[in-house]
């Protein structure tokens, strides 16, 4: 007959807090309030290039975005205005090759393109950008209660030095393009020039308030990294408050027939109860990470196809100068415009994929601490181990599901800009140019002195 009897006795611990309690408990709103402000003073820099809906204001003492009829009515203008400086560039008489002039129509329609996506899409999202903004502040207050300490990275500080170098590297470009385009040129129409300038300025903005976002996003991966990595070593969380950690009795079951005993696992609730709560924090700040990629795919698949499109064509611009005799090429002002395109354009590429392997980094570290955790609790935390890895397998960011921002697209994007550099200097070479054209291969104009 069994017989079951108990392996150890109920023991009920009533534990101090961690050290230093009170500032925990009291840094909880302050942290959120910090937050807030922060997002609240970026929501209001990027406005100055009509990147964010009309207004962000306090209502039952938490922020609201929504759309204003000015705002709807500027970017409207704003957008109208750039399509109409499109079609006027199809009738503008330029000394330049056939394949030159194609390029340059090419570059003004990716662009406007662009610009169009970026002015427009934040006014249709006035709701996603509140749920992203409600979404950091539910994530912040679960892990302070856990009393997970923020990480720096995002204080205003941080934000606005980046702000300010890129910031700063755009006005230096466009002073430099205005100083050839109107002292060494002097023949190009001020809004031909603004045309040319506005869209790179406004998506380049556009990308760094992504950048920023998934930044603040991947601070949030490392603080809950931080949470998962103490509930594993210490095999409980430590809340901000006193607790009582119970340890409930192990069954026994003793067979009369055996003398090994078969030893049942723990009835207790508590890692349960972590299990639960920890899947809850992870769900949410996947959620997060995929209203991000909802919000910015537009963007990313729209500028990412202009990206490809100006550095492909500024690449020929430098291979005509390079490969031209005499004065018929770019100027050496000119060509040193193309490569300062060339460098801002690579950096705005890289740019996210970088930051969007970082969070994928956090993300696999954050799988590999949650199945060593269903293995530890192989019975009580099975529910978990079904969960996690479908939820951390989708911590990426994708240009609207046509490509995956990561390091595995800069080889795409690189042997696709060599293909089309090669197909532009065939067709150049093809082509015949008048004598009167700026640019030249130097094929072209050795075939030319020999007649």
């Amino acid at each position: 007959m069994s017989k079951w009897i108990n392996k150890r006795k109920v023991s009920i611990l009533n534990l101090a807090p961690p050290s230093k309690p009170g500032p925990a408990l009291q840094a909880t709103p302050v942290g959120e309030q910090e937050f807030e402000q922060l997002f609240h003073f970026a929501f209001k820099c990027f406005r100055l290039f009509a990147l964010t809906p009309g207004l962000m204001d306090r209502q039952k003492d938490r922020y609201r975005v929504r759309n204003t009829r000015w705002m709807m009515l500027i970017v409207l203008l704003l957008v109208v205005v750039a399509w109409i400086a499109l079609f006027e560039t199809f009738f503008i008489e330029r000394r330049t090759a056939l394949i030159t002039g194609i390029a340059n129509h090419i570059q003004f329609l990716m662009n406007t393109i662009a610009l169009t996506v970026a002015w427009v899409v934040p006014q249709l999202k006035a709701d996603e950008l509140g749920s992203i903004l409600d979404g950091f502040l539910l994530i912040d207050r679960e892990l302070s209660s856990y009393n997970v300490h923020e990480v720096a990275g995002y204080k205003r500080v941080s934000f606005l030095l980046r702000y300010g170098v890129v910031l700063l590297a755009l006005m230096s470009l466009t002073v430099y393009d205005g100083f050839v385009s109107f002292v060494q040129l002097t023949t190009v129409e001020v809004w031909y020039w603004l045309s040319h300038q506005l869209p790179f300025i406004i998506y380049a903005m556009a990308f760094l308030h992504a950048y920023v976002l998934i930044y603040w996003l991947h601070a949030r991966f490392r603080r809950l990294n931080t949470l998962v990595e103490q509930y594993y070593r210490q095999g409980h969380i430590f809340a901000p408050a006193r607790q009582t950690i119970i340890s409930f009795a192990t069954m026994v079951k003793l067979d009369e027939e055996s003398a090994v005993g078969e030893e049942l696992h723990s009835v207790g609730r508590r890692e349960i109860s972590d299990d639960l709560q920890v899947l809850a924090i992870v769900s949410r700040t996947i959620d997060l990470g995929q209203k991000i990629e909802s919000y910015f795919g537009p963007l990313f698949l729209t500028v990412y196809t202009a990206l490809f499109s100006v550095t492909t064509i500024q690449s020929y611009y430098c291979y005509l100068h390079l490969t031209a005799k005499g004065d018929r090429g770019l100027s050496i002002e000119t060509l040193v415009l193309s490569g300062g395109i060339i460098l801002y354009n690579v950096i705005a590429i890289v740019a996210l994929p970088y930051i969007c392997e970082q969070v994928e980094s956090e993300s696999k570290l954050l799988m590999s601490y949650l199945s060593k955790l269903s293995m530890k609790h192989s019975q009580v935390a099975q529910h978990s181990s079904i969960w996690f890895p479908n939820l951390i397998s989708s911590v990426r960011f994708s240009a609207f599901g046509f490509f995956t921002i990561n390091y595995n697209m800069l080889s795409g994007l690189v042997a696709g800009m060599v293909t089309y550099l090669i197909i532009f200097i065939q067709f150049n070479s093809m082509v015949p140019a008048s004598k009167d054209d700026t640019h030249h291969t130097r094929k072209q104009h050795v075939t030319e002195e020999r007649f």
